[in-house]
């Protein structure tokens, strides 16, 4: 049995070795937080998260990649950071917190957390079932060859990302053209071919003029004289296909529209359909496909972890009963707002 003097200090000596561990773990940290002017340049598709004093921002690691007190694991990803990994108890390896679901893509199987790139273009990443892909050529795409009076965009063989490819006789002048446009005269319109072909429809074949109906042509400006003015000519190329055919993926396009008149690629989120659709399938009789179908109720787009502000009804591809795939013939861009948890 122990003496009350013993228990004292047993109980002194336990309250000095807790206090050193918690000066031990607080010395760690500064007492001022000094960081870099700037946050650290992190690659594609890696977020910002503070590091473990709470001052500054790092690259989050990854799954599978080592990881510690100053090397924390994305959390937006559902990551943590295992301890002991090699024997090291202050190193370990990044895993999923939670058992999430694997992906499936392109006929390869890929953990919930997990980065993979498909193609030299795109770096994805599975998130409980569902693929999310970025883009990993330049944003900004160079000028074509001033020369070169038909430019398109291909991949070349070599390479991965596409460049400007020139489809005409293999040869470029070394002179410019002559201008080939004339200065329009003052208030009067460009010859439109199109009135003809209105005036052969309207007079022989419109019900309206057996009623005593009057038509009245309107002349517009073209809007080419307006250009003329402006030595930026607007080029956009449509947008490609989404990169899966369910679930959330992304598409791009090249365009000059903007102020400075600058060749950008453009990036977007889309979805084609959803992988596990819950929603009742609506088949009019006589009828083999849904064409469209929406929620319900507004739901929350989410999309790496992030989740929208607000609420909405996308309208998606339906399915079909022979099991035909179904794409969009139409689309329609939105600018969304999303909310990320504790990261950026």
């Amino acid at each position: 049995m122990l003496s009350p003097v013993t228990l004292h200090q047993i109980i002194s000596t336990l309250f000095v070795f807790g206090s050193a561990a918690v000066m031990s773990a607080e010395g760690e940290c500064p007492a001022e937080c000094y960081c870099a002017p700037s946050p650290p340049l992190c690659p594609l598709g890696v977020s910002w998260v503070t590091d473990h004093c709470g001052c500054c921002k790092v690259c989050a690691r990854q799954f599978n990649e080592d990881c510690s007190a100053t090397e924390p694991c994305d959390h937006i990803k559902g990551l943590r950071c295992h301890l002991g990994a090699g024997g090291d108890p202050e190193r370990g390896l990044c895993r999923a917190e939670s058992q999430g679901l694997p992906c499936e893509f392109s006929g390869q199987v890929y953990q919930h957390s997990e980065d993979f790139q498909p193609n030299c273009q795109h770096q994805c990443t599975c998130m409980d079932g569902v693929v999310g892909c970025m883009p990993l050529c330049p944003h900004y795409v160079p000028l074509p060859d001033w020369r070169c009076s038909r430019p398109r965009l291909a991949q070349p063989e070599s390479g991965c990302c596409e460049e400007w490819v020139c489809d005409d006789d293999n040869h470029i002048s070394e002179e410019p053209d002559e201008p080939t446009h004339t200065s329009l005269p003052d208030r009067q319109p460009l010859p439109n071919h199109i009135s003809a072909l209105l005036q052969a429809q309207l007079h022989p074949q419109h019900p309206a003029l057996a009623r005593g109906a009057t038509f009245r042509e309107m002349v517009s400006f073209p809007m080419s004289e307006m250009l003329l003015k402006s030595s930026c000519f607007p080029q956009t190329t449509v947008w490609t296909e989404c990169s899966t055919t369910c679930g959330m993926g992304i598409s791009s396009r090249v365009t000059n529209n903007n102020p400075d008149c600058r060749l950008v690629r453009e990036t977007r989120l889309c979805q084609v359909q959803q992988c596990e659709l819950h929603l009742p399938v609506v088949i009019k009789k006589g009828k083999r496909c849904q064409r469209t179908v929406r929620p319900q109720e507004p739901v929350r787009v989410t999309f790496a972890g992030c989740s929208t502000a607000r609420r909405y009804r996308p309208r998606t591809c339906g399915t079909c009963s022979d099991n035909r795939c179904c794409t969009p013939s139409l689309s329609r861009t939105v600018r969304l707002r999303f909310h990320c948890p504790d990261g950026e």
